[in-house]
C-alpha cells in the first residue's frame, strides 16, 4: 500500500510540473524521462532550470517525469513513454534497442562513496563488520555496483553484516542520519542534492576508489536527426548558462561531452548483463 501511495504522488508531482512547463503555442511536446536516484519533488526542482532553458530554447513543451524506481523507469522508457531520457550508464543499451540515440553525458565520472554517521565509529573496510548497509533499489547502479564491492571485500570486512533495502539514496542517507542503518553506498550527485539537515549528521568515505561511467541523456530516433541535433544544442547551451554552470557545480557532473555508440558498446560490455541477470531474477 505505501509503494502504490508513493507511485501515486510521484505521479501527480510529475503531471503538476509538466502541466506548468507547457507551452501551448508550441504543438511539439517531449517527455523528458530523468533517473529516480532521488525523490520526483527534489529531481523536479534540481532540474527545473534546465526544464526551462530547453523549454525556450527548443519552442516546445518539455515535461519532466520520473519513475518510482529503476525498474519502473526502465520499463516506462523502452516502453515509449519518454522522448528524452537522462539514464544511468547501464540502461543505455536497453534504451539503444528501443530505439533511444546517445546524444550528451556529463563530463565528470560518477563516484562511488559510503555515508556513514558523522560521529559513527566506521572510517576502514573492517568496520563493517556486524553493521547495517543499505542498498537502493535493486536496479540502480549503486546497488549493481555495492553489491558486487561488498561480496568482493568479505574478506576485508571480515564478519557478518546486513544488507538493509532502501527505497532511495534519499531515503537511505535519511535512514544513516537518523542511525537506523550504519552506512549506504551511494555517488557524489546523490549525496549534494539530499536535505541539509541529513548531510549536517553524516560524511562521506572513500574505502576503495571507483570511478563509475557518468549519465547519459538519450533521445528517440523517432524525432528524427533535426530535432535531436537541435536538443543536443540547447543542451550544449545550456551548459554555458548561469544556472546551467551552478547546476553542473552543484552536482559535480562538469558540464556536458558528446555521448556516442562507444558508451554504449561499453556499457553493453559490463553492466548490461548482470541487469539482465537481475531483471531475470525477479521475475
Amino acid at each position: 500500500m505505501k509503494q502504490f501511495v508513493v507511485c501515486i504522488l510521484a505521479f501527480f508531482l510529475c503531471a503538476a510540473a509538466g502541466r506548468a512547463d507547457q507551452n501551448d503555442s508550441s504543438p511539439i511536446k517531449y517527455n523528458f524521462g530523468i533517473a529516480p536516484f532521488s525523490s520526483a519533488p527534489k529531481l523536479i526542482k534540481t532540474h527545473r532550470p534546465l526544464v526551462d532553458h530547453l523549454i525556450a530554447e527548443l519552442n516546445a513543451q518539455v515535461i519532466p517525469y520520473t519513475s518510482i524506481d529503476h525498474e519502473r523507469f526502465l520499463q516506462e522508457g523502452i516502453n515509449g513513454r519518454f522522448h528524452i531520457v537522462t539514464t544511468p550508464a547501464h540502461f543505455a543499451p536497453f534504451f539503444a534497442d528501443a530505439g533511444f540515440t546517445p546524444i550528451v553525458k556529463y563530463k565528470n565520472a560518477l563516484d562511488f562513496i559510503f555515508i556513514v554517521h558523522k560521529d559513527g565509529a566506521i572510517s576502514k573496510i573492517g568496520d563493517l563488520k556486524g553493521k547495517r548497509v543499505g542498498l537502493t533499489d535493486y536496479l540502480s547502479l549503486y546497488y549493481v555496483v555495492g553489491l558486487r564491492w561488498i561480496d568482493d571485500h568479505k574478506d576485508k570486512i571480515g564478519g557478518d553484516y546486513t544488507i538493509v533495502r532502501e527505497p532511495s539514496h534519499a531515503a537511505a542517507i535519511a535512514s544513516v542520519a537518523a542511525k537506523k542503518i550504519d552506512a549506504t553506498i551511494t555517488g557524489t550527485p546523490p549525496y549534494l542534492i539530499a536535505e541539509a539537515e541529513f548531510r549536517a549528521q553524516t560524511k562521506s568515505l572513500i574505502f576503495d576508489p571507483i570511478e563509475l561511467p557518468s549519465l547519459i541523456t538519450m533521445a528517440h530516433s523517432s524525432l528524427g536527426a533535426e530535432a535531436i541535433e537541435d536538443i543536443r544544442r540547447a543542451l550544449y547551451s545550456f551548459a554555458k548558462t548561469d544556472k546551467g554552470k551552478a547546476f553542473f557545480k552543484s552536482l559535480n557532473y562538469g558540464g556536458y561531452v558528446k555521448a556516442n555508440e562507444k558508451d554504449i558498446r561499453l556499457a553493453r560490455e559490463t553492466y548490461a548483463p548482470f541487469v539482465e541477470e537481475l531483471l531475470k531474477a525477479k521475475r
